[in-house]
């Protein structure tokens, strides 16, 4: 007793001593506090006072230098808020300006451009090449009176002093192939070919060429200009593969989703039966694709969007586990037979390496209608249609192992049904997602999914 007394008397002496620390910390960050802000305070009321006190000289001499901060403020804020862009000098001549130095660099490249294809031309007909000398440079400067790169490369050459002309210039899939003076009577030409393809009563359709062709107007090189007649029967040449006419048309389906299937275990109903909880329904979804045409037949498509319309509602079964008497014969042994065993041709074995080519289960090859075999004893807990599975049976062995039987011909068992090892369940067929003939066998043990490789390892290991 008298060790606890002591004990209880040595708890309340700290206490009393930690409440005292803390009450004396409080009283000094309060000085401290007070302290602070007096020292913050002082210099601001001493101001005042003097302010009130002083003279209008003593006054102006405090305004001053006020107003000049004040003014540089205005003055950073205002220069901040200037438009900066870039000023686009050729020979030392101010062209222009840019936004930016991608819009820069994307008309010097089309200025060089379209230098390229005149030295072709010029060099193809053995004429003189004129010393045209193209460097534009660039500076920092405000502006907000900016131009496009198409804009700018115009002015590049209006200030270069070589020979230029307004002109129209012919790009193809993104490539300068010609200019042309007679860009009017160009763009009819191209009309005309597209004019039996428009159809206007069909507002998804386009109508383009397959070769990616744009006209742009602007200012060229006079030496890269093309006779008209030339442009036109380069466009006209090989059966007019280079004016070959696409119709791109916006075409939606409407498709199915499938739904799960979900099954809860339920100890409170006898193994080998179950109940539908809750019925599956297939959802909805709406689909546009672009489909491109060409003399009326698909030659591409891209799939464009897809709006979910409808939520499937996934279906709930719920399966018994709880065991009667007379059943216990029933359960797996645990021993696995093959379940086509007059056939050993695997088209694929399972593959459930993340990342790799996923497939859930061996499939073994085999014609039409040939018998497949339950691989141990136990109950039917689903026989049914899956979108993927075709007819499928579903076997649990009742010992934390479970079979799946795919892609049947026919089921020749139900649900709840008690199977022996080596009874026939099913015919093999080519049912749902399948490609040719076979029995998609999938194991489970704990409702993982594991490779019947590891059950059957003297099978062979692939055949084609």
């Amino acid at each position: 007793m008298n060790f606890l007394y002591w004990f209880g008397f040595y708890i309340e002496y700290r206490l009393r001593c930690l409440l005292r620390g803390l009450a004396g910390f409080s009283r000094w960050l309060g000085r401290a506090l007070g302290a602070l802000l007096a020292a913050l305070l002082r210099p601001v009321v001493l101001a005042c006072i003097r302010l009130r006190q002083a003279s209008p000289k003593a006054l102006l001499g405090l305004l001053i230098p006020a107003l000049g901060a004040l003014a540089f403020a205005w003055l950073v804020q205002t220069t901040l808020a200037q438009p900066f862009a870039l000023r686009v000098e050729v020979n030392g001549t101010v062209v222009g300006y840019v936004a930016n130095e991608q819009d820069f660099d994307t008309a010097r490249t089309d200025v060089q451009a379209r230098v390229n294809t005149a030295r072709a031309l010029l060099e193809a007909a053995g004429a003189a090449m004129p010393d045209w000398d193209l460097d534009p440079a660039f500076t920092l400067a405000v502006s907000s009176n900016v131009m496009t790169p198409r804009e700018i490369a115009n002015a590049i050459l209006q200030a270069s002093g070589s020979e230029i002309t307004e002109g129209t210039a012919v790009y193809m899939d993104g490539t300068l192939r010609f200019v042309t003076t007679e860009g009017d009577h160009l763009r009819t030409l191209l009309a005309a070919v597209r004019r039996p393809y428009l159809n206007p009563a069909d507002a998804d359709s386009r109508v383009v060429f397959a070769h990616d062709l744009q006209l742009v107007d602007g200012i060229y090189l006079t030496g890269s200009v093309s006779p008209y007649s030339e442009i036109v029967t380069t466009l006209q040449a090989d059966d007019g593969e280079l004016l070959r006419v696409q119709i791109r048309r916006r075409e939606r389906y409407e498709q199915e989703l499938a739904y799960d299937t979900k099954t809860v275990e339920d100890d409170t109903l006898d193994f080998g039966k179950s109940e539908t909880v809750q019925t599956g329904v297939p959802g909805r979804e709406a689909v546009t694709y672009e489909v491109v045409y060409e003399n009326g037949v698909e030659v591409d498509s891209r799939l464009l969007d897809v709006n979910c319309t409808a939520e499937p509602v996934p279906e709930i079964i719920r399966r018994g586990t709880r065991l009667q008497s007379g059943m216990i014969g029933k359960l797996g042994t645990g021993s696995f037979i093959w379940p086509v065993p007059a056939y050993r041709h695997i088209s694929r074995w399972a593959d459930l390496r993340p990342g790799s080519n996923y497939h859930r289960a061996v499939d073994i090859a085999a014609p039409y209608g040939t018998e497949i075999y339950a691989a141990d004893a136990g109950t039917v807990v689903e026989c049914t249609r899956h979108w993927s599975w075709g007819n499928y049976v579903k076997i649990d062995h009742g010992n934390g192992y479970q079979t799946l039987y795919a892609h049947m011909s026919a089921q020749a068992v139900h649900v709840g049904d008690t199977v022996t090892q080596g009874q026939v369940i099913g015919y093999v067929g080519n049912t749902g997602n399948s490609y040719g003939n076979h029995c998609h066998f999938e194991m489970y043990y704990n409702n993982r999914l594991f490779s019947a490789r590891e059950v059957f390892p003297d099978m062979p290991e692939w055949n084609n």
